[in-house]
């Protein structure tokens, strides 16, 4: 059995009648990608964009008329839906005349009738455009025996699926909101993939029944003018299309009492417990926050509407996390042709850019500030960025290069690198105004700034340190943030001392409080010290790790603290302390 998808787009047209959709491609590349994950959908797919109608028809026509009768088939088409004086639907491409409908644009019978002839028994076709509801009115049922006398409907879960963004008579929307327009139906579909919050079942996949429930109700919600349908001939049982993200690792569960509130039969309890949930969503360590945003979605189904209500704010309210927002180009709209250049590991470099965008200085008083810096000297490529009290630093080994280069580009980019696929090189160009990341036939110009003069924050850190301690960093990151959670304080900042105790043992206390929090086995030479860190700083430090132990070398306890990893050689942190006495 294979698994094949065609996901067609269009953005641009011909007829200025028919705005455009800066969206359509950018969403069909954001989809490609998730189907295309091993973990996650698994399937072979081809992307057709701004294409002329012979071809479309053509890619159509080869994908289903290759499928064999085992063959899990996905047709996903984004556009314009149109509709005649007649009532029939038509997908809008480059060329479409809306005076000539029928001769240049992409016709739902056209859909039907390769539809009904291909072999393959399980097919599903989703289409964002408007008036989409309308074509699964006229699909028929491919009808194929495997013995005699045998239906296929009783054979398994077999057939076809019509999911359609709106209703025949609605439009479908696209929300220009963001720095970068999105289609509503779509970005509810990629979510609800990625997140695994379309696993309404919780067993492990997202079958059809939980796609179309989880994004109807996503936009519904949200845009209630337009209403998603779903169409099913000769189903019997749901399709299993994708394998849901599996769960990431937390450090721990939460504290017993509020495990225990968020089932208690008093509602005033469930309210405390969703409103500390709501607290730790925005934590800085990353994994915890999410942890406590997945609860909150699995109680959101409380009976009593006050303690629904409570749920819902804390969900409304809990940060969102950064998506990409530069749009995927094709390597032909190149427009950076430098000698300053830069081959690396695509992994790494997503990986960094996007731990080091989360240490910009969100103030915007400082432009040189607000950006991640890619610097290259000799065979290295450098990604840093910093607030003042700490900086984050990436090195990436180069593999080819041309000459030295440094540019930089807003920590909001940064994040769309992780739009290319692993196990590739990425080549980076610097250009005057532009910088761009070249991935295959991937391509992201981003804007970017050069500073006259940036800081060098490496030479704030000494070779020669007083003291270094080795530490677990699930455990030690875990007893921190319980520690900053059970506090009554929120201004201190968080002590680690290894003077008090006679064993090697990090207590964790606040300045305003001597009280012992909570401890973890270190392993350390040379001076007992004592050092004190803004809280929310030294969570967000550990939690840009991913390493199991992590090393703090201290030269002064006044001084900047280096937090390095022994598993990831390229990751230097430098963290600011906070002084305890003058």
């Amino acid at each position: 059995m294979r698994k094949t998808a065609l996901l067609v787009s269009c953005g641009t047209y011909d007829d200025t009648r028919l705005h455009p959709l800066p969206s359509s491609i950018p969403d069909c590349a954001r989809f490609a990608d998730l189907l295309e994950r091993p973990n996650l959908g698994g399937f072979e797919v081809e992307v057709v964009s701004n294409a002329a109608l012979v071809t479309v028809q053509r890619k159509l026509h080869d994908t289903l008329s290759r499928a064999a009768t085992d063959d899990l088939v996905l047709i996903y088409l984004s556009s314009h839906g149109l509709k005649d004086m007649f009532g029939r639907f038509y997908l809008a491409l480059p060329e479409t005349d809306l005076s000539a409908l029928p001769a240049t644009a992409l016709s739902g019978r056209y859909l039907r009738e390769q539809i009904n002839d291909t072999s393959a028994r399980r097919l599903v076709i989703i289409l964002d455009s408007c008036f989409s509801g309308a074509f699964g009115r006229e699909l028929v049922a491919k009808t194929v025996s495997v013995s005699d006398g045998t239906p296929d409907e009783l054979t398994g879960g077999t057939g076809h699926a019509v999911l359609a963004a709106s209703s025949p008579i609605q439009y479908a929307l696209e929300d220009g909101s963001g720095s970068a327009p999105t289609s509503v139906f779509t970005r509810a579909i990629c979510d609800g993939i990625a997140t695994g919050a379309a696993d309404i079942d919780a067993d492990g996949w997202i079958s059809l029944s939980d796609l179309f429930e989880y994004s109807s109700k996503e936009v519904s919600e949200r845009y209630p003018l337009q209403t998603p349908q779903m169409s099913c001939f000769g189903l019997d049982r749901d399709l299993k299309l994708l394998r849901a993200p599996s769960a990431p690792s937390t450090y721990s569960e939460f504290d017993v009492d509020i495990e225990e509130a968020s089932k208690s039969i008093h509602p005033e309890l469930r309210i405390a417990a969703s409103t500390i949930l709501g607290r730790i969503t925005h934590s800085q360590n990353r994994d915890r926050a999410a942890s406590a945003l997945r609860k909150l979605r699995k109680m959101r189904d409380d009976y009593h509407p006050t303690v629904q209500e409570a749920i819902e704010y804390q969900i409304a309210h809990a940060p969102k996390t950064p998506r990409r927002k530069v749009p995927i180009q094709s390597a032909s709209d190149k427009r950076v042709h430098s000698s300053r250049w830069v081959e690396v590991d695509t992994e790494q470099l997503s990986r960094a850019a996007q731990t080091a965008a989360h240490f910009v200085d969100k103030s915007r008083d400082y432009e040189v500030l607000n950006v991640v810096h890619f610097t290259k000297q000799g065979d290295q490529l450098t990604v840093w960025a910093t607030d003042r009290y700490r900086v984050d630093y990436w090195d990436i080994k180069a593999s080819t290069y041309g000459e030295d280069f440094t540019t930089s580009i807003s920590g909001s980019d940064a994040y769309s690198l992780k739009a290319f696929p692993k196990k590739t090189h990425t080549r980076i160009e610097a250009g005057e105004e532009f910088a761009e990341f070249e991935c295959g036939e991937k391509l992201l110009s981003m804007h970017s700034t050069q500073f006259e003069k940036v800081v060098n924050y490496r030479t704030l850190v000494k070779d020669t340190f007083s003291a270094q301690l080795h530490v677990a960093r699930a455990p030690f990151l875990d007893a921190l943030e319980k520690s900053i959670s059970a506090t009554k304080t929120r201004n201190g900042a968080v002590v680690f001392d290894l003077k008090r105790a006679g064993a090697d043992i990090l207590e964790i206390c606040f300045t305003d409080d001597d009280t012992v929090m909570d401890s973890v086995p270190v392993e350390f030479t040379g001076d007992r010290i004592r050092l004190a860190f803004n809280p929310n700083f030294a969570v967000s430090a550990l939690a840009s790790f991913a390493s199991k132990s992590i090393k703090f070398s201290i030269t002064h306890p006044g001084k900047p603290v280096l937090i390095t990893a022994d598993d990831e050689p390229e990751h230097r942190h430098i963290l600011m302390p906070v002084r305890l006495a003058r």
